[in-house]
């Protein structure tokens, strides 16, 4: 679903085909679209998530960096903290691959760099040190070496099991420095790979991680509360500099201007609980405004007709000339008789018809969403009315 197809179904329910007679201009019809759809993110918002390293005796951080930087993260929905039993993870490769041009073609001409990750039941890990390598004319494809493999277990045992079950490969491109995926190796024994692959083929494929996610996931999940208020324990006269939040939750100066600036958050955690490094991570889940444009949408189809539904409301609402050029006439003679005020109080009713409708509709996905939504239970909670009970 595009953009333009939305447009097209709004035209159609409003009877207003593409001429050179339309009612409304394709911007007007746009406007609407983007307040049916602000109003349908209130009720059923975008969830996305992203991971963050907790800092040492932090409680206070930033909003998390969207995946999609056109649709700022509006609200947290939930924070899981910590996500993985501490020590649990596997440490990134401490040495590199080899890489060995050879003849062939499909890569180009020139320096690449590799690097490689471990894959575990609960993520995968930074990224090895790097491997170059420069390809010459008619030497355009690399043998890659001494893959490593992963331990057999965490240097901290734990009590679940947790292996190494796979490694990603990440290459740059020609010349490059930035790294995206080229090949996942789904076992841990394989030490070789034949890369032939151009340039254009990995050019949009994932970039290494930046946590270290290979750890044992908790279960149940550590669901944590929190308040969308920054310094809400921690003040900018008891913390030292570089205690208190710097971007996407990197230590910063106590000092930094940085919360008048951008929306934070606050976990309610003991002084007990505070983390001591930044290896251990929390997953945000937090809502998003849904994308509708010309490269795609996060809307399901079978609510499409909510979005129609709600920007033939508002189109209606803004267009303004029934209510204006609406006359009533009498010739002296009291013969003939025109009237066509009707016609505001018909395309009144209409707009308000088109607006309950879609209310009514938001209301009935809300119901699906909270049905479908567990709800924090919190153990020993005193009801309000207890004294009555």
């Amino acid at each position: 679903m595009l953009l333009s197809d939305v447009e097209t179904a709004v035209r159609q329910d409003l009877f207003d085909p593409v001429s050179a007679s339309q009612r409304w201009a394709t911007s007007d019809i746009d406007r609407a679209i983007d307040k049916a759809v602000d109003r349908y993110t209130q009720y059923y918002p975008n969830i996305n998530w992203a991971d963050m390293a907790m800092e040492p005796y932090q409680r206070t951080y930033p909003y998390p960096t969207p995946v999609n930087p056109s649709y700022p993260v509006m609200w947290i929905e939930r924070i899981v903290a910590p996500l993985q039993v501490y020590g649990s993870w596997f440490a990134a490769p401490a040495a590199g691959m080899t890489a060995t041009k050879q003849a062939g073609a499909g890569l180009g001409t020139g320096i690449y760099q590799y690097g490689v990750t471990f894959i575990s039941q609960g993520g995968e890990s930074t990224i090895s040190p790097l491997t170059s390598v420069t390809t010459t004319g008619g030497n355009n494809q690399v043998q890659l070496a001494s893959i490593p493999v992963g331990p057999p277990a965490p240097t901290v045992p734990q009590i679940a099991t947790n292996t190494v079950n796979g490694r990603n490969i990440y290459r740059s491109q020609v010349g490059g420095t930035s790294l995206t995926l080229l090949a996942t190796l789904k076992d841990n024994t394989t030490t070789t790979y034949l890369d032939s692959a151009s340039d254009a083929s990995i050019a949009t494929a994932p970039a290494p991680p930046t946590l270290n996610t290979s750890g044992v996931m908790y279960w149940p999940p550590f669901e944590r509360d929190f308040s969308e208020y920054s310094n809400i324990f921690d003040s900018q006269i008891s913390l030292a500099a570089g205690g208190n939040m710097g971007a996407m939750g990197a230590v910063g100066s106590s000092q930094s201007n940085l919360g008048s600036v951008q929306q934070s958050f606050t976990l309610k955690v003991g002084q007990a609980e505070l983390p001591i490094d930044n290896t251990v991570i929390m997953r945000i889940f937090y809502a998003t405004k849904h994308q509708l444009d010309a490269s795609g949408s996060t809307i399901p189809e079978i609510h499409r007709d909510i979005i129609v539904l709600g920007a033939v409301a508002y189109a209606m609402e803004a267009y303004q000339v029934p209510t204006n050029d609406n006359f009533d006439f009498q010739d002296g003679a009291l013969r003939d008789r025109i009237d066509d005020t009707k016609i505001p109080a018909s395309w009144l009713a209409t707009a308000q018809n088109k607006m309950q409708q879609f209310l009514t509709r938001l209301e009935e996905i809300k119901a699906q969403r909270d049905f479908a939504s567990s709800a924090r239970v919190h153990w020993g909670d005193i009801p309000a009315r207890w004294p009555r009970l």
